[in-house]
């Protein structure tokens, strides 16, 4: 019996040998090996039309823990060239992390603003790691210093603004229009829409007439203005119309490009559901030849869609065969005066699609999802369909959506369904790498998959509080 006590008291004690150490995370014995720094490479000249890319890795061994089972952790210092690490930055890293990974955009603006390197110069670096063990009276252990050298770049601005008598706000600086960045092509920007005759040059920032980006050698080319000093071109636009606007403001080039004008910029709709009141449609932020009229229209009955606010003697959007009822895709004519056609639906919640283009019309009872889930890199849960940020509905207004939490840097779109196949629906942005400008925007609803596949681009982390109108069909995406 003595015999036993002895054994089961060696049992009871061998754990607490093992969790002597100062933390609860223990590694296996990693015997004696050196801690050896490696880099993937030696010489590196960033380049700006990739910010995203991975520049360089920096791996290392683990080290030693020398028989004791304690955990590892890690500190990796990079520094400027011959300072003895006095200008450098560190990163500290748990148990068993042993590599650093920088991005082109994250080192140049490292060399930038940690260690000042003016742009195009090119700068000796030093790395190294060190390992402490958590084991009393073990000494830390550095590694051998290792020597890159570095050019970097000046950064392009990641903002960009319509300025002129041809622009939607005129030569208001603090008001000037924004462009939407071109998600996976760095320096790109695009914007569609109307402009007027006149000229047109781009400012980077609100408020500023400086820098700006004008007119090149000819009306493909950009010319970046610094000062009063420079040459002051603009581009002219012949005539008011709709346009398309394409610059890339690292290769300074531009293409403007004329698109096809819809014959009425403003509709109403008017009839028994809305008390024959003229109700203002909304234009698609996207294609100016599509309108919506997305609402509760419990008296249900006849309407008709008006192209002249207030008038009963101008043309009217009319359905082909009288007293049409809801569907999709169905046919449309447009005429004044008799035979006066007009669509009839039920009464209930309805979205509207005029198609002024193909002359159709979708008229579809709309019925609420429960919830919708944040999806995408920028989200709480990544990538993962399966496990993705659910918002919660409004108690008085099941349309009404909302989430407040934390986003990072990175992509974002609304699944409605959660379906793991990616086929469900989708709320999605208007213009694909659309920055969130904490006003009320359009959204894009896609029935059967992410189609087109627009997102939302997140360039500022932090605290965001969203709300998704999902019968009205928009979004604030507004950080706190």
């Amino acid at each position: 019996m003595k015999k036993l006590y002895k054994l089961l008291s060696i049992i009871l004690t061998l754990p607490l040998l093992f969790t002597s150490c100062d933390d609860d995370y223990m590694e296996t014995n990693l015997g004696n090996q050196p801690l050896t720094l490696s880099i993937s490479e030696n010489t590196l000249l960033l380049d700006i039309t990739a910010p995203q890319s991975n520049a360089i890795d920096f791996e290392w061994t683990p080290g030693s823990n020398f028989n004791t089972n304690a955990a590892i952790t890690y500190t990796f210092e990079l520094g400027l060239g011959n300072t003895a690490f006095a200008k450098s930055v560190q990163t500290e890293l748990k148990e068993g992390k042993t590599s650093v990974s920088y991005k082109t955009e994250e080192l140049n603006a490292m060399l930038l603003n940690e260690f000042e390197v003016a742009p195009g110069n090119e700068v000796e670096l030093e790395a190294r790691v060190t390992a402490k063990v958590h084991h009393e009276g073990i000494q830390p252990q550095v590694s051998e210093t290792m020597k890159i050298k570095v050019t970097g770049y000046k950064p392009v601005s990641s903002t960009l603004y319509l300025l002129g008598s041809a622009a939607p706000n005129g030569w208001s600086a603090d008001d000037a229009t924004k462009m939407n960045t071109v998600s996976g092509t760095a320096g790109g920007f695009v914007w569609q829409g109307k402009l007027n005759a006149g000229e047109l040059k781009f400012i980077t920032t609100l408020g500023s007439f400086f820098p700006s980006y004008n007119k090149g050698a000819d009306d493909t080319k950009l010319f970046f203005r610094e000062s009063d000093d420079e040459p002051d071109d603009k581009f002219t636009i012949p005539a008011a119309g709709i346009y398309k606007i394409s610059v890339n403001i690292i290769n300074l080039t531009i293409h403007i490009e004329t698109l096809d004008a819809p014959e009425y910029s403003e509709l109403w709709l008017v009839g028994n559901p809305t008390g024959w009141n003229f109700e203002p449609m909304t234009p698609d932020a996207s294609d100016p030849f599509v309108f919506y009229f997305n609402a509760d229209l419990p008296a249900g009955g006849e309407f008709k869609i008006a192209t002249v606010n207030g008038s009963w003697d101008g043309v009217f959007f009319r359905p082909v065969v009288d007293q049409t009822g809801e569907g999709t895709d169905l046919d449309v004519d447009k005429w004044a005066g008799d035979p006066d056609y007009k669509w009839n639906i039920p009464g209930g919640t309805y979205k509207i699609k005029l198609d002024t283009r193909d002359m159709k019309i979708d008229i579809v009872p709309f019925t609420p999802y429960a919830t919708v889930y944040l999806v995408g890199d920028a989200t709480p849960n990544g990538w993962s369909i399966d496990n993705a940020t659910p918002m919660t509905a409004d108690a008085s207004d099941p349309n009404i959506l909302t989430w407040t939490g934390t986003l990072a840097a990175g992509e974002m779109k609304f699944s409605c369904d959660k379906q793991s196949d990616w086929n469900g629906a989708w709320f999605l942005a208007s213009e694909n790498g659309m920055e969130p400008t904490g006003n009320v925007e359009q959204v894009l609803f896609s029935a059967s998959g992410s189609n087109p596949d627009n997102k939302w681009k997140v360039n500022s982390p932090g605290t965001y509080t969203i709300e998704l109108n999902q019968l009205k069909e928009t979004i604030t995406i507004k950080k706190q």
